[in-house]
């Protein structure tokens, strides 16, 4: 009985010391390291860069598609003009999934359609009570955020059912030309302002940025100008030449589209002390 009391004493000072030494997550970018560029056949508007699969997903300015890239070549399509399923009356914007998945914006036809990560069409979200859905993002797995052009402001929409959540921003946006969001933020930038509105995830305005603003993982702002790319919580700094269209970012990864080109960067971490 001793034998067993010692040693589960022993075990708990093991545990007890195992978990003093574990690491926090690393909070801030040392650099941002660009690992390719692709070049496309035509102008794109808007990319994702899937980094499990390596897949690039672009969507293409004047063609109502959006196109999946591997190992340097188109391996499939989604959509083109037409009323169907797996095609758009008017493809305005896009968002990607933690897996791969793709939700795709028809603002004519007032509907957001979901894709697997190979371009199958999987459903359909109809987006009731709104006039001109025109920018789309993700917030997690269970809600997606689109702006209504109409009424300026933003609408939050539960994935599972396709009911209306809440809205806000009528009061705070005038246009939306790129629209990011994750768990704790939406960010709707102004490119004609080159200026960032940052909300809460429930809708709280918290203020405003110059330049396109991300965040990562740890919630680091990153901010996208035709200057530079800069962390706003650290020194991380990197030129960019050519005019910045977009920036989208995927776990510790960023795809910014210029003109034809999609410029793919690692953010790179500085070691946890």
């Amino acid at each position: 009985m001793k034998r067993t009391i010692v040693l589960l004493a022993l075990l708990l000072i093991l545990i007890g010391a195992c978990s003093s030494n574990k690491r926090t997550p690393p909070m801030e970018i040392a650099t941002f390291s660009l690992f390719d560029t692709v070049s496309f056949p035509e102008s794109i508007s808007k990319a994702y860069y899937h980094p499990g699969s390596k897949a690039i997903y672009a969507m293409e300015e004047n063609t109502h598609r959006i196109l999946i890239w591997k190992g340097g070549k188109q391996v499939n399509a989604i959509g083109g003009m037409g009323s169907g399923n797996t095609s758009f009356m008017s493809l305005s914007d896009f968002a990607m999934g933690k897996d791969g998945s793709i939700y795709a914006l028809d603002s004519s036809a007032r509907v957001i359609k979901r894709f697997n990560a190979d371009g199958k069409y999987i459903n359909s979200i109809q987006l009731d009570y709104v006039q001109q859905p025109s920018k789309l993002a993700l917030g997690t797995e269970q809600n997606v955020y689109v702006f209504d052009a109409a009424s300026s402001e933003i609408i939050a929409y539960d994935i599972l059912d396709s009911s209306e959540l809440y809205r806000f921003g009528r009061f705070q946006l005038q246009r939306v030309d790129q629209l990011f969001a994750n768990r704790d933020y939406v960010v709707a930038y102004n490119e004609i302002n080159d200026e960032s509105a940052l909300f809460s995830s429930l809708g709280q305005h918290i203020s405003n940025h110059t330049g396109q603003i991300v965040y990562d993982l740890y919630n680091n702002a990153i901010s996208l100008s035709n200057e530079a790319l800069v962390s706003k919580m650290s020194a991380a700094w990197l030129p960019l030449s050519g005019k910045a269209e977009s920036v989208t970012i995927s776990k510790d990864n960023l795809a910014i589209v210029v003109g034809r080109q999609v410029r793919l960067l690692k953010l790179d971490y500085a070691p946890v002390r």
